[in-house]
This record gives structure tokens, C-alpha cells and sequence, in this order.
């Protein structure tokens, strides 16, 4: 029996444990799991000593070739995915633009497909609304499922640009959400206040990046996650929040006396649990410009408690960086700024340095739990026989100074210099290894669509 890649001598997390053992993989999925001193011959072998084995990370948030009009998020389909790679993630999910009726979504589809032809990883989308759409909630449903996926996104705010959702129809989606098994993606901030305080603002002055914490506060993220929250939860819903950036959010939810798990789940992203505020305030804190905006050190202190207690259950990137001299040329007029950030590739290092080398609640957060939420669990999202062979080899416990990456097209980082535990040494994506020794080995079109089934949440 000859097997076609074996990972030795490593010590794997399942989800749940921890133990020392060597997997075997077949035609693309684990086949075997062996005690350390068993071995069998394969065409491939890459000896793990020293280093732990995880199910291949799931990025269910990020933005390729966000077209702004003037302005594109710099990381295509090819270098997105390169760099996802480098960070040991095999799957992402982005985004459609923004579509008003069931009939928009599939010319949507088709030219995202256009786009995510080069993708290295493994890739899905969410379908995304434009405010208030023509078509019913039932009717973008159906569409939406008949397509392959089974998650729709919202916003709350935004209605400046057409982009916000008013409360009838999310009260729909979420009603129709747990029996038509799609998950309803939120953006919650409240318009009202942003709208109210952008204008105060710019009638006193020309406002600025450094006043985005005003514009844009933490209780607006706060009041629209408890409303939504308390919607899904009246109906048993499938709601999912983008992006929570404040400790005291996570907070706030966990304080009501009703079990909000079982109808919620919570994203954060890196940015909010390394940087706060008072990045706006330093040389070129213009590049610290995304929304929500980064918060006070105190609120960034609490999500990361909340985080290791559990109420934060996965991590997206909400990658979407852009060029320092496309924001620079925008400091004197924040709304013509473009929003954005880059956080893709970091969010192993970061957690595993937040979570003091948890490697097991690590691994639940970027693969696990996203894997459950968006339905691609029980193939995707763990270590076992019969699941693909995607895996994220670690060293757990080298420290390093982060710098830019080589694989993103951005020109900078937000996290130069930041001191990290933990880096991914290789990544194995269906069976193959395509990131080793800090090169990428996987060429532009080797990713593969993922078409998702109708999901549901389990009580």
C-alpha cells in the first residue's frame, strides 16, 4: 500500500485534542491515521518533528479586487490566495457586489467566477444586498440556494450608498433563515447615529480619518448587534455578525438573560484584537482607516477576554487593503478615502499569541467553527479519515517579528514589527503541499469552487 503524501512525527488537533500520530492521504483525502510509530510508505513525505497538525484554515471574510469605483482593494484572486496560503489557509469565502433582485444575483456570480478563476485556494461566496431589494426574502432565498450558497449579507448602515437594509426585510430573512438552512452575514452598525454625527461633523469642518471613532461608535455597533440579535433569537435564526470590533459588544450580548449561541454567531477580525485607537493618532494613521474603526485599548482588551471565554466563536480577515498613497491622497477629505485594511496571513500568529499557544481553541476558531457555520463541515474543518486533506502544519512556539508578506500586492502592513508566537511552516491543500519552506507551490487556477448545500444549525 502506497500512500500519496504522509505527514510524520507531528502531534495533530482534531478539534477537540491533542495527539501524536501520522496521517496518510489518498486521492486528495485522509485515509489513515496511525499510531507515531507506525509508518507506511508514500510518494511524499514531510517529516512534522516539533510541530502540530490542523485542519486547514476557513477565511469566511474577505474582499478580492473590491471594485470602489475608483479604487480596487489591491489583492487579487491570485496574490489573495497566494498569501492566504503563506497563513495555512485552503479555503475562503468573499463576496458578490451587492445585488436588488434574484435575477441580478447570477450575472453577480458569473463575474465574480471570472475573477476567482486564478484563486490558488479553494473558494465560495457570500451573496450580498443592496439595501432593500425588489425580490422578496423568500425569492433571494431560493435564489440564492439554488446557486450554492447558502449565505446572504446584509448591512444596517451604509444607506448614504444604497447599501442598507432596512429592519422588515432582515426580520424576514432571519425568520426564513433556520428552515430554508441559508445564514444571514450582518455588518451592524446604526445608520442613524453615523448618518447624524457624519453631518454635525462636516458642517463644523471638513471631517477627518482621526474622527472616525466619533463617527462611528462603539455604542452604534453595540445597540444594532443586541436588535439583531434579539430578532434571530425571537425566531430561531441563523445570524452570523461580521467584524465585531469592540469588547464591549461581546459584553453586552453575553449580559442577556436569553441563550444567544444558539442563534448567533460572532466574527472578529486581527486588526481589532491587536490595534486600537490610538493608531489614528500616529504618524500615517490614515492607513488605520476601516469600518468599524479600531477602538479604544480598553474595549480591545475586553474582546480579547471575551475571545478566550469562548463568546467570540470564529475569525475573519475582512481583508481588503489598499495602497498607502491611495489613502494618503484622501487625508484632507476622509470620505473620498477608500476603507480597508490587509489582515490575511496573520491570524494564526495572532491568535496563537493571544490564546497563549492554545492550539486547540485556535484551530476551533479559524477552521472548526467557520467550517460548522457555513456548511462545510464535516469534509472541511477537521483531521479525521474520510475528510479532505487540508491542513495547516504549525510551529506553535518560534517567535518572530511580523513584517509585510511577499505574496500581497499591498505596499504595507499594519503589523510591522508586532512580536508574534507562532508560524505556519506548511500548508496542505487537497492532498498536496503548496506552501513550504515560505515559498507558495501552487500555481494561479489551481483553487476550486465550493458549492454549498443548505445550511443548519445544530441546537
Amino acid at each position: 500500500m502506497i500512500f500519496d503524501l504522509a505527514l510524520e512525527n507531528g502531534v495533530i488537533c482534531d478539534g477537540t485534542e491533542l495527539f501524536p500520530a501520522n496521517v496518510y492521504v489518498r486521492d486528495e483525502i485522509i485515509e489513515l491515521i496511525a499510531e507515531k510509530n507506525r509508518k507506511f510508505q508514500a510518494r511524499q513525505s514531510v517529516d512534522c518533528s516539533g510541530l502540530f497538525l490542523l485542519p486547514g484554515f476557513i477565511d469566511p471574510h474577505v474582499h478580492f479586487e473590491l471594485n470602489l469605483g475608483k479604487y480596487s482593494s489591491r489583492d487579487d484572486f491570485d496574490s489573495g490566495s497566494a498569501l492566504a496560503l503563506s497563513g495555512g489557509v485552503t479555503s475562503i469565502i468573499d463576496f458578490l457586489d451587492p445585488v436588488s433582485s434574484a435575477e441580478e444575483l447570477q450575472r453577480a456570480l458569473e463575474s465574480r467566477f471570472a475573477l476567482a478563476a486564478k484563486s490558488r485556494v479553494d473558494y465560495s461566496f457570500h451573496v450580498t444586498l443592496a439595501g432593500n431589494p425588489e425580490s422578496c426574502a423568500s425569492e433571494i432565498i431560493d435564489k440564492s440556494l439554488s446557486v450554492g450558497l447558502p449565505s446572504i449579507k446584509v448591512f444596517t448602515t451604509y444607506s448614504s450608498s444604497g447599501r442598507r437594509t432596512k429592519d422588515g426585510m432582515l426580520f424576514d430573512l432571519l425568520s426564513l433563515s433556520r428552515s430554508r438552512g441559508v445564514v444571514i452575514l450582518a455588518h451592524a452598525e446604526n445608520d442613524e447615529l453615523i448618518v447624524s454625527r457624519s453631518t454635525r461633523c462636516n458642517e463644523e469642518r471638513p471631517f477627518s480619518y482621526v474622527d472616525l471613532p466619533y463617527m462611528r461608535p462603539t455604542i452604534s455597533e453595540v445597540a444594532e448587534v443586541a436588535k439583531l440579535v434579539l430578532f434571530s433569537n425571537s425566531v430561531h435564526g441563523q445570524l452570523y455578525i461580521v467584524h465585531v470590533s469592540s469588547g464591549e459588544t461581546v459584553r453586552t450580548i453575553s449580559s442577556m438573560d436569553i441563550d444567544w449561541k444558539k442563534s448567533t454567531v460572532l466574527e472578529t477580525c486581527p486588526q481589532y484584537l491587536l490595534l486600537d485607537a490610538s493608531m489614528l493618532e500616529k504618524s500615517q494613521g490614515f492607513l488605520n482607516t476601516y469600518c468599524p474603526p479600531p477602538r479604544e485599548d480598553v474595549e480591545r482588551r475586553i474582546l480579547n477576554e471575551e475571545l478566550k471565554k469562548g463568546n467570540l466563536q470564529t475569525i475573519g480577515t475582512d481583508h481588503c487593503p489598499f495602497l498607502s498613497t491611495e489613502k494618503e491622497e484622501n487625508v484632507l477629505d476622509y470620505r473620498a478615502m477608500p476603507n480597508g485594511t490587509g489582515s490575511l496571513g496573520i491570524s494564526f500568529s495572532a491568535l496563537n499569541t493571544i490564546l497563549d499557544g492554545d492550539i486547540v481553541k485556535t484551530s476551533s476558531l479559524l477552521s472548526t467553527n467557520p467550517a460548522k457555520a457555513f456548511g462545510l463541515y464535516p469534509f472541511r474543518g477537521r483531521i479525521a479519515p474520510g475528510s479532505l486533506a487540508n491542513l495547516a502544519i504549525v510551529d506553535r512556539d518560534c517567535v518572530k517579528e511580523y513584517s509585510k508578506s511577499p505574496f500581497t500586492k499591498s505596499d504595507h502592513t499594519l503589523f510591522e514589527g508586532f512580536s508574534l508566537r507562532g508560524e505556519v511552516k506548511t500548508t496542505v491543500l487537497r492532498g498536496r503541499v503548496v506552501f513550504h519552506e515560505n515559498r507558495v507551490l501552487a500555481d494561479p487556477g489551481n483553487g476550486r469552487v465550493i458549492t454549498r448545500g443548505p445550511v443548519f444549525w445544530r441546537d
